[in-house]
């Protein structure tokens, strides 16, 4: 056989696993491309050994990237939700050993990873937190943050980020023996509720813990007081168990966004220390501007069922406080401060928009909305043009009920 011709085979076969090697590695640098979601939000990868479940925390790693201090650290993770156990795209709550920092947010033992199921604007609850701080220095909500969610470096959606609610982040003295902190407590409706979250914590006390020392005797006195107080005695006394500001402002807050869920749960209780009143702490408001619950719309405004509960019923009709004034007071002070209106809450659609309007479509690939739990084929601008025009509704509505108030 001719000594070239050996030779040319020789290297046209090399030339062939040099061009396979070159389009493999081309192949996989196309794979590695098109997994990846490009964003400029920033990115938290959570890396697990084990299923993520309720009710049982694991132990993760928790990175970020995408921000001028990236993180990485322990921790450790569980889903987390009542009603929304049932849809694919689960929340998750995660624990640290430490206080840390995420992205910009304040130092934290917790945080939540809001998926945002329901509110295919991920906007209700960073709306109606941000209306609530801007109505008072005092009311309390979580900071939150658009983030795209990784588990073990695979793309898991858009999340919102929300800074945790426990003592810390509600100022509590936790040397008072007075500092308490409930959530969602069953305090303002007489029947016993069956679907608490821990049923052997009723009023689901959660600083101290109920196993240091139960408030048990502290908050079902402050019940008491609201179902079995005559009207003087309740006047007299309302404010030494409760912030009338901040109720007031939860209360119309209630009324703006319209939301029913909020009225008996969705909140915090909160006591900072001996010398301070019951305050409320917003949490939950996926329910409101036009949505109900799962796939309903609710765009009849402002007619919320307040009888639910005992406190905003007897602060309603209590002849002896003025109640009614105070709120109509309220709502002009803050119409007129431009925080309730509808120029103001479009300005923060458009700054929520501006953050997550290219990562929509990536987010409802992975996760349709209308899915087994919520049929709805509403696109993205569409759920928010049921929001502002809910607003735009509600608000000449209440503005005329208030004119109405004496």
């Amino acid at each position: 056989m001719n000594l070239f011709f050996l030779i040319n085979v020789n290297l046209a076969f090399k030339k062939c696993i040099a061009f396979w090697r070159v389009l493999k590695l081309i192949l996989i640098v196309q794979i590695v491309l098109t997994s990846c979601h490009n964003t400029s939000l920033p990115e938290i990868n959570i890396n697990v050994t084990d299923e993520i479940n309720f009710n049982t925390k694991i132990p993760c790693r928790v990175s970020i990237k995408n921000t001028n201090a990236d993180t990485t650290a322990d921790a450790k993770i569980e889903a987390r939700g009542g009603l929304s156990r049932k849809y694919e795209k689960k929340s998750f709550e995660v624990k640290f050993k430490n206080k840390t920092a995420l992205i910009d947010l304040p130092l934290n033992e917790s945080f939540v990873l809001n998926a945002n199921y329901i509110d295919k604007t991920f906007m209700r609850h960073k709306i109606c937190y941000a209306l609530f701080k801007e109505m008072s220095s005092e009311n309390k909500a979580p900071q939150c943050r658009y983030v795209n969610l990784s588990i073990n470096e695979k793309y898991n959606g858009l999340y919102v980020l929300m800074e945790g609610v426990n003592a810390d982040f509600l100022e509590l003295n936790k040397r008072d023996t007075l500092a308490m902190l409930f959530k969602d407590p069953p305090v303002f409706v007489k029947e016993k509720i069956d679907f608490v979250e821990d049923k052997a914590n009723y009023y689901q006390q959660k600083f101290p813990k109920k196993s240091k020392s139960d408030k048990t005797h502290y908050i079902e006195k402050f019940k008491s007081f609201l179902f079995d107080s005559d009207d003087n005695i309740f006047a007299q006394n309302i404010e030494k168990w409760i912030d009338l500001k901040n109720i007031i402002d939860w209360h119309l807050l209630l009324y703006f966004s319209n939301n029913g869920d909020g009225i008996v749960k969705n909140f915090y209780l909160y006591k900072q220390n001996t010398n301070t009143p019951f305050r409320i702490a917003l949490w939950d408001c996926d329910h409101s501007f036009g949505r109900d619950c799962d796939n309903e719309l609710n765009i009849k405004p402002s007619d919320l069922p307040f009888e639910r509960s005992i406190l905003l019923k007897r602060l309603l009709n209590n002849p002896y406080l003025n109640y009614r004034q105070k709120l109509r007071k309220r709502w002009w002070e803050l119409r007129n401060k431009n925080i309730f209106s509808l120029e103001h809450v479009k300005s923060e659609i458009e700054k929520n928009k501006s953050q997550i309007a290219n990562e929509i479509e990536a987010n409802f690939k992975l996760w349709p909305v209308n899915g087994q739990f919520y049929v709805d084929h509403n696109t993205f601008d569409e759920e928010l043009n049921i929001m502002l025009d809910f607003i735009q509704m509600n608000t000449q509505v209440l503005d005329r009920y208030f004119k109405t108030i004496d």
